[in-house]
Protein backbone atom coordinates (compact mmCIF):
# COMPACT_ATOMS: atom_id res chain seq x y z
CA UNK A 1 0.00 0.00 0.00
CA UNK A 2 1.33 3.55 -0.94
CA UNK A 3 1.90 5.59 2.01
CA UNK A 4 -0.46 8.16 2.94
CA UNK A 5 0.06 11.88 1.91
CA UNK A 6 -1.77 15.28 1.74
CA UNK A 7 -0.94 18.28 0.20
CA UNK A 8 0.83 21.11 1.40
CA UNK A 9 -1.53 23.32 1.48
CA UNK A 10 -3.57 21.37 4.00
CA UNK A 11 -0.74 21.60 6.37
CA UNK A 12 -0.34 25.30 5.28
CA UNK A 13 -3.30 25.66 6.61
CA UNK A 14 -2.70 24.70 10.06
CA UNK A 15 0.90 25.99 10.63
CA UNK A 16 -0.93 29.64 9.84
CA UNK A 17 -3.44 29.32 12.16
CA UNK A 18 -0.17 28.40 14.46
CA UNK A 19 1.35 31.29 13.62
CA UNK A 20 -1.40 33.74 14.09
CA UNK A 21 -2.45 31.72 17.42
CA UNK A 22 0.90 31.22 19.09
CA UNK A 23 3.34 33.44 17.39
CA UNK A 24 6.87 32.17 15.31
CA UNK A 25 7.83 30.11 18.57
CA UNK A 26 4.68 28.18 18.46
CA UNK A 27 5.52 27.56 14.90
CA UNK A 28 8.58 26.32 14.94
CA UNK A 29 8.13 24.34 17.91
CA UNK A 30 5.21 22.42 16.10
CA UNK A 31 7.03 22.25 12.78
CA UNK A 32 10.03 20.55 14.49
CA UNK A 33 7.25 18.41 16.29
CA UNK A 34 6.50 17.38 13.23
CA UNK A 35 10.06 16.49 12.00
CA UNK A 36 9.64 20.02 9.10
CA UNK A 37 12.62 21.90 8.00
CA UNK A 38 10.37 24.46 6.30
CA UNK A 39 6.86 25.23 5.29
CA UNK A 40 5.95 23.16 2.60
CA UNK A 41 4.63 24.22 -0.93
CA UNK A 42 0.98 24.25 -1.27
CA UNK A 43 1.35 22.00 -4.39
CA UNK A 44 3.66 19.53 -2.65
CA UNK A 45 2.82 15.87 -1.53
CA UNK A 46 4.26 15.16 2.16
CA UNK A 47 3.59 12.36 4.71
CA UNK A 48 0.05 12.35 6.32
CA UNK A 49 2.00 11.68 9.21
CA UNK A 50 3.34 15.19 9.13
CA UNK A 51 0.00 16.65 9.09
CA UNK A 52 -1.41 14.36 12.03
CA UNK A 53 1.94 15.45 14.49
CA UNK A 54 1.08 19.35 13.68
CA UNK A 55 -2.47 17.98 15.12
CA UNK A 56 -1.10 15.93 18.17
CA UNK A 57 0.74 19.14 18.73
CA UNK A 58 -2.37 21.80 18.89
CA UNK A 59 -4.25 18.88 20.80
CA UNK A 60 -1.34 18.00 23.24
CA UNK A 61 0.04 21.63 23.65
CA UNK A 62 -2.75 23.34 23.61
CA UNK A 63 -6.33 21.21 23.60
CA UNK A 64 -8.35 19.30 21.54
CA UNK A 65 -10.82 22.33 21.27
CA UNK A 66 -7.97 24.20 19.19
CA UNK A 67 -7.99 21.21 16.78
CA UNK A 68 -10.94 21.48 15.89
CA UNK A 69 -10.76 25.98 15.67
CA UNK A 70 -7.59 25.29 13.69
CA UNK A 71 -9.62 23.24 11.15
CA UNK A 72 -12.58 25.89 10.78
CA UNK A 73 -9.58 28.59 10.43
CA UNK A 74 -7.68 26.62 7.63
CA UNK A 75 -11.50 25.91 5.99
CA UNK A 76 -11.94 30.00 5.91
CA UNK A 77 -8.81 30.61 4.92
CA UNK A 78 -9.43 31.42 1.60
CA UNK A 79 -9.87 35.36 2.33
CA UNK A 80 -12.74 37.40 0.76
CA UNK A 81 -12.90 34.78 -2.10
CA UNK A 82 -14.13 32.53 -0.13
CA UNK A 83 -16.90 34.41 1.57
CA UNK A 84 -17.77 35.71 -1.87
CA UNK A 85 -17.94 32.38 -3.93
CA UNK A 86 -19.48 30.61 -0.53
CA UNK A 87 -22.24 32.83 -0.47
CA UNK A 88 -23.01 32.92 -4.24
CA UNK A 89 -22.78 28.84 -4.48
CA UNK A 90 -24.74 27.93 -1.34
CA UNK A 91 -23.87 24.96 1.20
CA UNK A 92 -24.90 22.15 -1.11
CA UNK A 93 -22.83 23.16 -3.84
CA UNK A 94 -20.10 24.46 -1.95
CA UNK A 95 -19.99 20.49 -0.30
CA UNK A 96 -20.01 19.26 -3.68
CA UNK A 97 -16.56 21.32 -4.34
CA UNK A 98 -14.86 20.13 -1.47
CA UNK A 99 -16.15 16.89 -2.83
CA UNK A 100 -14.11 16.96 -5.54
CA UNK A 101 -11.09 19.18 -4.18
CA UNK A 102 -10.49 15.97 -1.57
CA UNK A 103 -8.90 13.28 -3.94
CA UNK A 104 -6.27 16.59 -5.20
CA UNK A 105 -5.93 17.00 -1.47
CA UNK A 106 -5.38 13.70 0.03
CA UNK A 107 -4.25 10.05 -1.15
CA UNK A 108 -6.41 8.08 0.98
CA UNK A 109 -9.33 8.13 1.89
CA UNK A 110 -12.79 8.80 0.47
CA UNK A 111 -15.73 12.02 0.99
CA UNK A 112 -18.87 10.74 0.48
CA UNK A 113 -21.92 13.27 0.72
CA UNK A 114 -25.67 11.98 0.73
CA UNK A 115 -28.07 14.47 0.74
CA UNK A 116 -31.37 14.27 3.16
CA UNK A 117 -33.89 17.24 1.47
CA UNK A 118 -33.32 20.70 0.24
CA UNK A 119 -30.83 21.27 3.41
CA UNK A 120 -29.40 18.74 5.12
CA UNK A 121 -26.61 16.54 4.46
CA UNK A 122 -24.85 13.10 6.42
CA UNK A 123 -20.69 13.38 5.37
CA UNK A 124 -18.91 10.48 5.44
CA UNK A 125 -15.37 10.92 5.05
CA UNK A 126 -14.38 6.81 4.95
CA UNK A 127 -10.88 5.94 5.99
CA UNK A 128 -9.90 9.63 6.66
CA UNK A 129 -9.10 9.45 10.27
CA UNK A 130 -5.59 7.68 11.10
CA UNK A 131 -5.44 9.58 14.35
CA UNK A 132 -7.53 10.72 17.53
CA UNK A 133 -6.94 14.19 16.10
CA UNK A 134 -8.23 13.93 12.22
CA UNK A 135 -12.11 13.96 13.30
CA UNK A 136 -12.11 17.27 15.38
CA UNK A 137 -10.15 19.12 12.24
CA UNK A 138 -12.83 17.82 9.94
CA UNK A 139 -15.84 19.22 12.20
CA UNK A 140 -14.03 22.23 12.28
CA UNK A 141 -13.13 22.57 8.43
CA UNK A 142 -16.43 21.78 8.17
CA UNK A 143 -17.93 24.19 10.13
CA UNK A 144 -15.99 26.94 8.32
CA UNK A 145 -17.20 25.91 5.03
CA UNK A 146 -21.20 26.32 6.98
CA UNK A 147 -19.69 30.05 7.42
CA UNK A 148 -18.98 30.66 4.38
CA UNK A 149 -21.67 29.95 3.03
CA UNK A 150 -23.34 32.66 5.28
CA UNK A 151 -26.27 29.60 5.46
CA UNK A 152 -26.48 29.51 8.92
CA UNK A 153 -25.33 26.03 9.21
CA UNK A 154 -24.74 23.38 12.27
CA UNK A 155 -22.30 20.31 12.18
CA UNK A 156 -23.48 16.83 14.20
CA UNK A 157 -20.78 14.55 14.96
CA UNK A 158 -22.23 10.70 14.13
CA UNK A 159 -21.13 7.79 14.72
CA UNK A 160 -18.75 6.64 12.21
CA UNK A 161 -18.99 3.48 10.32
CA UNK A 162 -15.81 2.52 11.01
CA UNK A 163 -12.78 3.62 13.29
CA UNK A 164 -11.11 4.99 10.01
CA UNK A 165 -14.24 7.44 9.46
CA UNK A 166 -15.25 10.58 10.03
CA UNK A 167 -18.89 11.43 10.18
CA UNK A 168 -21.21 14.30 10.39
CA UNK A 169 -24.46 15.94 9.64
CA UNK A 170 -24.97 19.15 8.64
CA UNK A 171 -28.09 21.10 8.63
CA UNK A 172 -28.59 24.79 6.95
CA UNK A 173 -31.24 27.14 7.04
Amino acid sequence: MAEKMAKGAVLNGYLKFIKKKWGKIGLEEAMGYAGLQKMPKDADWGPAEQFDKVLEWISNKKGIEYVKEAGRYSAKDLGIFGYIFGAIVGAEKLLKRAKEVYPTMFNYGDFHIEMKGSNTAIINIKSASLTEYDCPAWEGGLIGLMEITRSNGRVHVEEPDSPEDCKFKLEWD
